[in-house]
């Protein structure tokens, strides 16, 4: 909570549909669900700093089936995803988090979903229906701490600091770290 973090520069809002690389010379804002789209990968580096914006309500970065996030840091450089909040002052859910949607299985209705407290949308949409890719990739994350996140749109509606729906085993997540999250880590 004490961390002082350097002030964001780049204000990411919308969908991302290009791929997309964020660098450790900038220091990104998530204002508002920004979406990585289908067919795009956002890429980040080695010591990167991401914050969410605590003013404006759910803030988080989702993956749309199909979307690619390549967020690989160091041990010495991880990435950090955090709250917009200066240091002394952060709180869990100040934000919300990172999201990951896939075409795997999923056993819901038709096998499709909806990642829930989000309006309904296809980039909200995760599982592979009636013909899942159960080896589908939605990136790699290592090195990645995630702070200051989870929001609870109502009860049992929420969302964690790192929320996943219907990710394949293509997916790689080593050394992540969720710490003062609202609701769940993982």
């Amino acid at each position: 909570n004490n961390t002082a973090y350097p002030t964001p520069n780049v204000t990411v809002t919308g969908t991302i549909s290009a791929n997309t690389t964020w660098t450790a010379n900038n220091t990104y804002l998530i204002s508002g669900l920004v979406y990585v789209a289908s067919g795009a990968t956002l890429t980040i580096e080695p010591g990167t700093v991401v914050r969410g914006d605590a003013t404006v309500p759910n803030s988080s970065l989702i993956i749309s089936k199909g979307g690619t996030l390549n967020a690989i840091g160091t041990a010495q450089q991880p990435i950090v995803f955090t709250s917009s909040k200066d240091s002394g002052t952060r709180n869990i859910g100040d934000w919300g988090g990172v999201i990951l949607l896939g075409r795997a299985s999923y056993n819901g209705v038709g096998g499709v979903g909806d990642i829930e407290g989000i309006a309904v949308s296809t980039q909200t949409e995760f599982g592979g229906g009636a013909s899942p890719n159960d080896n589908d990739n939605s990136g790699t994350l290592k090195y990645v701490r995630i702070e200051f996140g989870g929001y609870v749109f109502a009860t049992d509606k929420e969302i964690n600091g790192l929320t996943m729906g219907a990710v394949g085993r293509g997916t790689t997540i080593d050394y992540v770290q969720c710490s003062f999250v609202n609701d769940d880590a993982f």
